[in-house]
């Protein structure tokens, strides 16, 4: 008899590759007739050039819902009718390694109905969780195929969330019904199964104005950064001393991407040693470190050594050695609810740079040949379409200004629970110039000064502190002399407090305003982060023994660094109240939206070979960002 119903709650584990059996792999029981190949059904959930998102197909939860899906709706006669319901987590809402399911699930469905029982977002406060222990967002997902089914006919999907505690959605389960209370999701075939609020759909997203997008560097083991490079030295060190003893593997980590017998190609920038020839062969010497960007504001050092880092970004590396480009960081595939919606660097960003959880991904400003990383025609339809004469710089500098905010996220919250930021564009040309020029200064901040440079408005090269007044500026008070354990904040003096093991006072800064204390992105607090790699017994993953080997002294340095991040947020958000303003004046006045821009020459990226980095290095290639060491 076939089975028309399936209802459950599928198990939930991530990196299941190899656990999906036929589901995952084929097989033979599943092919449509005898010449046909044996097809893996999960393929179905996937889509022509997203391949680089999909690595979330490999769970079991998916693999539980291609089954059902096939079960009920393929595996039956066609006229026969069939109900999928799960309780899952919601990744598949929203996400964009997810687009071929939603495909799939509108096309082979009728009606659907998703139920939202997190719109707090992920690991929301326990007495909001359905399950207690489940701190991932979850989903009821109801999808339904009629006798006569249309598949030329995208199932349109209705779309509730259920708010505040377990008892009251619990209760709103309880008198829920099918009919009423529910809200139309979009209906683009791929589009997320959440509905589309106000104007936010008609706003070009960051990624439709920055086409060459990339996830950012992913080492798969946490030794080879440090906040010191002395500490990436002493931990080559004992590597290379424990060749040809059974730590060797273990201290390196083997991965499926890095093994210490293989060579890679070396690096842009990183050209002194050798890394065609595997470690085992050769670690003389001390080794190439970067600086980067390892989380938002936070400048680390990585082992710029190719065999090292799995997947290292190659062109990556290129834009950054050739361009010195700007590099946005964005948290696409998870929601976001505080702090700035976007966040930049001058410095290569780990891909979990955003805010230290993965679903981050970058945008660079410029490719790695030296030209700008934008849309086709996206300046001249910006000139045709509303008069607003920009470069690539004056883009960016007006997306940090509108978007770069606080005010920013809390706006568009509800929005935002669908990942991927959208950029409201002004067709006011004053507008327009009052966003770019603060845009500029919170690209200049987040990049420590060292990208949009300009000394007549107060925005040297290098110096965090040009421009601001000596009495505003957060100072080192009292020196670290310990390495400390713990951070703190006196709310009467206003200093940030480090502590030694004792609870004793082990370093100060001030003035510090709590909002700079409390700053956060994406729910990271920025100074709890910096503050948890670099303290006595550093915080954070850790994948290797090396990962042990740390500093026994407080390098002044640091102090130094503290002092300008310190700084660098003060300034941020002194910003804010002017940025919250602007936005709101965008808001208000007329919109350029994307179809608009479209209509004017704009050739939005729509398919893989859109969004390719152009590689090739011009012999003259000019410094776009002028001699910024004068």
């Amino acid at each position: 008899m076939p089975v028309t119903v399936v209802i459950g709650n599928p198990p939930y584990a991530e990196r299941a590759e190899g656990m999906g059996g036929w589901i995952e792999k084929g097989s033979a029981a599943t092919r449509n007739d005898k010449k046909s190949v044996a097809k893996a059904k999960l393929d179905d959930f996937r889509m022509p050039g997203n391949g680089l998102t999909e690595y979330v197909l490999k769970n079991l939860y998916i693999y539980f819902w291609r089954w059902a899906t096939w079960k009920v709706f393929e595996s039956v006669p066609a006229d026969q009718a069939g109900v999928v319901c799960f309780i899952s987590t919601a990744g598949y809402l929203r996400g964009p390694g997810f687009k071929g399911m939603r495909s799939y699930l509108r096309r082979e469905a009728d009606e659907g109905w998703i139920i939202d029982l997190t719109p707090e977002g992920q690991t929301p406060d326990v007495p909001s969780r359905i399950f207690p222990g489940v701190r991932q967002q979850l989903a009821i997902g109801i999808f339904v195929r009629r006798a006569d089914h249309d598949a030329a006919t995208p199932a349109p999907i209705q779309y509730r969330s259920l708010h505040g505690k377990q008892a009251d959605k619990f209760r709103a389960l309880a008198q829920l019904d099918l009919t009423t209370g529910w809200e139309r999701a979009r209906d683009g075939l791929t589009e997320p199964l959440t509905p589309a609020a106000g104007a936010w759909d008609a706003f070009p997203a960051v990624g439709d104005l920055l086409a060459w997008v990339s996830p950012g560097v992913k080492a798969n083991r946490t030794w080879v950064y440090a906040p010191s490079a002395a500490i990436l030295r002493d931990r080559w060190s004992t590597l290379r001393t424990s060749r040809g003893t059974s730590n060797f593997v273990s201290n390196f980590k083997v991965t499926r991407d890095s093994r210490v017998d293989q060579g890679k190609a070396p690096l842009s920038g990183s050209a002194s040693v050798d890394s065609t020839v595997g470690l085992d062969k050769s670690m003389d010497g001390e080794p190439d470190t970067s600086r980067v960007s390892y989380r938002s504001l936070d400048r680390q050092w990585i082992v710029s050594d190719h065999r090292v880092i799995d997947q290292a970004r190659p062109d990556l590396w290129a834009a950054n050695e050739a361009a010195r480009s700007v590099f946005v960081n964005e948290q696409h595939s998870k929601p976001i609810s505080s702090g700035p919606a976007l966040t930049f660097s001058a410095l290569l960003p780990d891909m979990d740079n955003f805010k230290g959880s993965e679903g981050g991904r970058t945008l660079p400003l410029l490719h790695p040949d030296g030209t700008p990383n934008l849309a086709p025609g996206l300046l001249e339809g910006l000139a045709a379409e509303a008069s607003i004469q920009a470069d690539h710089e004056d883009l960016l500098a007006y997306v940090a200004g509108v978007v770069a905010h606080p005010a920013f996220t809390a706006t568009f919250v509800d929005e935002l629970t669908t990942p991927g930021v959208r950029v409201p564009i002004t067709r006011d040309v004053a507008l327009w110039a009052r966003a770019v020029e603060l845009g500029r200064e919170v690209i200049w901040l987040h990049t420590y000064a060292e990208r949009y440079v300009d000394p007549a408005a107060g925005r040297e090269a290098g110096n965090v502190r040009s421009g601001w007044p000596m009495d505003a500026q957060p100072k080192s008070l009292e020196a670290v002399t310990t390495m400390p354990v713990k951070l703190q904040y006196d709310d009467v003096r206003g200093h940030i407090v480090f502590t030694d093991d004792d609870g004793d006072r082990n370093g100060a800064w001030g003035p510090v305003p709590r909002e700079v204390f409390d700053y956060t992105v994406g729910g990271m607090n920025v100074i709890s982060s910096w503050f948890k790699y670099r303290k006595k017994n550093p915080g954070g993953k850790k994948t290797s023994p090396l990962d042990d080997i740390h500093v026994d002294e407080w390098p002044h340095e640091w102090t130094l660094e503290f002092t300008e991040l310190l700084t660098v947020l003060t300034r941020l958000v002194s910003l804010e109240p002017a940025q919250a303003e602007l936005l709101e004046q965008v808001l208000a006045g007329s919109l350029i939206t994307k179809d608009e821009l479209a209509s004017a020459g704009v050739r939005w990226p729509e398919t893989r070979d859109d969004r390719k980095p152009r590689r090739k290095v011009a012999a003259n290639t000019l410094d776009i960002f002028g001699d910024e060491t004068e």
